[in-house]
């Protein structure tokens, strides 16, 4: 089922109840230039914006008191990142709200969350660590991954069907070769990020399209290389990680 705009799921990132320690954000606060307003939102008028301010959000990482906090929370009026969402009423009434359409949970990053994205009706989950800018020190997408997709693939078989994509990835995706590693660890679907965004800033959509090319060919090649010919061969026996201490090829042990 598709909403009335053609859209098929919903996505409800779950690793921000607040922002992250963003200390770059802090020093250069993002707003938009001025004359630019998010697409999919109406500006408030058709007159300039005059008073460009960064998102409450972002505001809230500045408090150093209590007191500050709590002013901020107050002007936001409600339009703060929410802290109150549960796993017994937040997918519900995703399901109320927007019947037939398909329940995806982002920010998903160990194996005790799948288990609670399943058991409580999500229809697919994305493990992600919100591009390494929520908790410093966290492990990687790709090393939380195996973790996940075990879990997924032994203590939930039958969860969720078998021709369904039940994990999505992302997180440090930069080559063809990264998209061939998150696959063969048990990822259903890869998603890129930033590279896409430099190819939109380069050169518009022609930017994109070059960079998903390039993704394409990478992706390719590095079969080609590894003897496979089919997405569905590529598994875990294609990956070694290496053991600290040892040298060489007999150093790496296979997941």
């Amino acid at each position: 089922m598709t909403s009335a705009a053609g859209y098929e799921a919903l996505v409800l990132t779950v690793d921000t109840p607040v922002l992250g320690n963003r200390i770059n954000e802090r020093k250069v606060p993002l707003v938009l230039p001025s004359g630019f307003h998010l697409a999919n939102i109406e500006p408030a008028s058709q007159s300039p914006q005059t008073d460009r301010k960064p998102t409450f959000n972002r505001r809230l990482m500045d408090a150093r008191t209590l007191h500050d906090a709590e002013t901020i929370l107050s002007e936001a009026g409600g339009s703060t990142h929410s802290n109150s969402l549960t796993w017994d009423t937040t997918i519900p009434l995703m399901r109320k709200v927007a019947p037939g359409m398909k329940i995806i949970l982002k920010g998903i990053m160990t194996r005790e969350d799948a288990v609670l994205a399943v058991n409580h009706g999500a229809d697919s989950i994305v493990v992600s660590d919100h591009g390494g800018r929520q908790l410093d020190e966290a492990s990687s997408t790709i090393e939380a991954l195996p973790i996940i997709h075990a879990a997924l693939a032994t203590k939930l078989s039958g969860a969720w069907e078998e021709e369904q994509d039940s994990s999505y990835f992302d997180g440090g995706v930069r080559t063809g070769a990264d998209v061939f590693k998150a696959l063969a660890l048990g990822a259903d679907f890869v998603l890129v990020g930033r590279p896409v965004l430099w190819g939109l800033g380069y050169k518009g959509e022609e930017g994109v399209e070059t960079v998903i090319n390039i993704l394409e060919r990478e992706l390719s090649r590095t079969m080609a290389l590894a003897g496979v010919t089919k997405i569905d061969e590529i598994s875990k026996e294609y990956i070694g990680v290496k053991n600290v201490g040892g040298f060489g090829c007999q150093s790496c042990k296979v997941l």
